[in-house]
């Protein structure tokens, strides 16, 4: 088997050397087609080695015997080509198997046309996220193609590091990777290359992007806090994620926060005024800065708010977390609520 592994490597690195066939794992050939040539290519021949074996040795495609020897050339020009080749002795036995996949190089629709996974924006179909620095971050796309018949392949790389990924296994939508060497008190000098292997049937798709884990940092939701002090005072308080890496002061965050009236939603667009002292709710309209603080007190309680914040790193061009919200008016129905319920429980 060795030998034989060995013969289909040398085999196909050649061919590699002409940029159109490689190995992408053991027993697994891609072949590069161009949809829109119609003249054959040399390029195109694969040769599958079966080992020292004698002239009897025959081959199969989807049980169907295609040629004899221990050496097999097919020409591969279109999807019907490729599939699982076998061979195998006078008794019937499989002596070996390879897997010959085609990637569409360029057809009609343009370069690398894409059909297994679904494109996310402009060029984009995986989409990679961490929410801390601990060098563990998750990547994610989604499929075109029924789940049960697609297989997928990931591997994550930066020199003189080791990353382990492993695809999940339910939905195949989702791999979690985790660079075991990574400082997050070094500054990062190489991208990470994130390589997925999309196969679907006899067609093999390749989607790949880099990154600096710094640039993907997206925190959790932050926990949003309410306290009525009285006198028509409500301090709205938010906390650092608990999965936020410590210590705080040399992973600060920035906080986008907004006080929207009328029932707008976070999305709601509000002009920013630093010049506000303190953070005070001003008497009227809506309010909207970015802080390092904690904290917001509200001095007009009877107005009904919704507060909205999200965090980011605060060294780093990444994203920011999803909005956390939370409503000044629920605080004092609840409030009222239970001051009814004591009420009862003491008549």
């Amino acid at each position: 088997m060795d030998l034989l592994w060995s013969l289909l490597s040398i085999t196909c690195l050649f061919l590699q050397l002409e940029g159109c066939t490689r190995v992408i794992k053991p027993n697994t050939v891609v072949v590069d087609v161009d949809m829109t040539l119609s003249t054959p290519s040399p390029c195109r021949n694969v040769m599958l080695q079966c080992g020292e074996h004698g002239p009897s040795v025959y081959w199969q495609k989807e049980k169907q015997k295609i040629g004899k020897g221990s050496e097999l050339t097919i020409h591969v020009d279109d999807f019907p080509d490729a599939g699982n080749f076998t061979c195998h002795n006078d008794n019937g036995d499989i002596l070996n198997h390879t897997l010959v996949l085609i990637q569409v190089t360029k057809n009609d629709r343009g370069e690398y046309p894409k059909q297994i996974l679904q494109e996310i924006s402009d060029q984009i179909y995986v989409k990679c996220e961490t929410k801390n620095h601990s060098g563990v971050f998750e990547c994610s796309w989604n499929l075109n193609m029924n789940r049960n018949t697609v297989q997928i392949l990931v591997e994550a790389h930066r020199s003189n590091s080791s990353i382990s990924c492993t695809v999940h296994d339910q939905d195949k939508s989702r791999a979690v990777c985790h660079e075991l060497t990574y400082c997050p008190f070094q500054e990062e000098l190489e991208k990470v290359g994130f390589n997925l292997h999309a196969i679907d049937g006899p067609r093999f798709e390749n989607y790949s992007s880099e990154f600096f884990l710094a640039d993907i940092v997206k925190p959790e939701k932050v926990q949003i806090h309410k306290k009525d002090e009285g006198d028509k005072k409500v301090v709205v308080s938010w906390e650092y994620p608990q999965s936020w890496d410590h210590p705080h002061s040399y992973f600060p965050l920035t906080f986008e926060v907004k006080a929207l009236k009328n029932k707008h939603n976070c999305d709601h667009e509000v002009c920013s005024d630093p010049r506000t002292p303190n953070h005070k709710l001003p008497h009227k309209g809506s309010y909207h800065f970015f802080t390092e603080e904690t904290s917001l007190q509200l001095n007009h309680s009877t107005k009904k708010y919704v507060f909205c914040v999200r965090a980011k790193d605060m060294y780093c061009n990444s994203p920011w977390s999803e909005w956390s919200a939370i409503c000044s008016k629920k605080l004092r129905i609840k409030k009222q609520r239970n001051e009814n319920r004591d009420r009862k429980k003491n008549s």
